[in-house]
């Protein structure tokens, strides 16, 4: 009797976890899965939890280096940025206090590569879409400190982490010749070579990302007119808006996360304060969802662009700090969830669809 009743519990049992790969109907639900693809699965008996298997792809995010600060003028408009365009956080210092920076702090920098890359950041792409010499150059000076920061840090021997530039005077100019002459800028100052090989290469040249409505196409009519590229063609270009355009490397996704088999984008919100219509973090469900649309990919992206390290003037900033902007979420909510969902794109496990934090093996 025991024997009897000890092989029907087997068969059962066969019978649960046979049914944990199937769908209600006996089908798989995974689709045909080829390298790089995602396998999306229920997770048996513990509710609407998505099968994350492990992935590589190269993992950057935005980032921003116009924060101009002096301490002892803090009601300064033109030596504080951060009061100048109103931004209402107070991020995280390497002390563990929170507070303003400037960009150009070397200290700052060296604590964001810190953070950055514990956290499985590859690249960044440094904020010049005001037009590089902005301001008359405040935004570059911090950039180029950036840049050398980099550097040194992949000297020293750490986890290397390497930038790329996004530019954007095609706002104001829209003209193909205002590409090119951005490029000859960027090429000047950033691609040297006793600065070692920090850049971040796409189809082996460095990254180059432009912003602006209608780029792509400025640029194809100016090259189609015969227009002249030469340091233009020592980059890889990509393109930016905001229009939610998948393959695009950013900004706003409004929209949603766009799944594309190269680049994927993912943010937390979105406000501009110039009238555009906001897109609330709701504690974090437009994150969530965002990284959703990569973990349920049918082909997992070569590359993850997160919106954004520290834009706090739109408030797509991730990094820990403390704001009454979107309401009372913990001032480290969204870095941990980066962290985490980073991890498990990487390594493999559950994704919550319905919960922040993913479940790890």
């Amino acid at each position: 009797m025991k024997r009897k009743i000890l092989a029907a519990m087997l068969a059962a049992i066969m019978l649960f976890l046979a049914a944990g790969c199937t769908g209600g109907n006996g089908q798989n639900n995974g689709s045909e899965h080829g390298e790089g693809d995602v396998n999306v699965t229920d997770k048996p008996a513990e509710g609407n939890l998505i099968k994350v298997e492990p992935h590589d792809a190269d993992i950057g995010i935005w980032y921003s280096v116009w924060y101009k600060y002096d301490p002892e003028y803090p009601n300064d408009s033109t030596k504080n940025l951060w009061k100048d365009w109103d931004i209402r956080y107070d991020p995280i210092l390497p002390d563990g206090t929170y507070g303003l920076y400037d960009s150009g702090d070397k200290e700052i920098i060296m604590f964001h590569l810190k953070e950055l890359t514990e956290a499985g950041i590859d690249f960044i792409i440094m904020d010049q879409t005001n037009h590089i010499d902005v301001g008359g150059g405040f935004i570059n000076d911090r950039a180029i400190a950036v840049a050398q920061c980099i550097q040194e840090w992949n000297d020293a021997g750490n986890k290397p982490i390497r930038y790329c530039s996004a530019i954007g005077a095609i706002q104001w100019e829209p003209a193909g010749k205002t590409i090119e002459d951005e490029a000859v800028l960027l090429n000047n100052r950033y691609l040297r070579k006793e600065w070692g090989d920090s850049y971040y290469m796409v189809d082996g040249k460095p990254l180059l990302v432009v912003y602006g409505d209608g780029g792509e196409q400025i640029w194809k009519e100016y090259k189609d007119g015969g227009g002249q590229s030469k340091y233009c063609d020592k980059f890889t270009l990509r393109w930016a808006d905001n229009q939610s355009r998948p393959g695009y490397y950013g900004w706003a996704y409004d929209k949603g996360t766009q799944q594309d088999e190269n680049v994927m984008v993912v943010m937390a919100g979105w406000d501009n304060r110039k009238g555009h219509t906001p897109v609330p973090r709701n504690h974090g469900e437009w994150y969530r969802n965002s990284w959703k649309q990569v973990f349920t990919a049918k082909k997992s992206p070569k590359i993850i662009v997160i919106n954004s390290f520290n834009e706090y003037a739109e408030n797509t900033g991730l990094h820990t700090a403390k704001t009454d902007y979107y309401g009372n979420d913990a001032p480290d909510l969204y870095w941990n969830m980066t962290k985490q969902y980073i991890a498990l794109f990487r390594n493999g496990g559950w994704f919550d669809p319905d919960n922040n934090l993913p479940e790890q093996n």
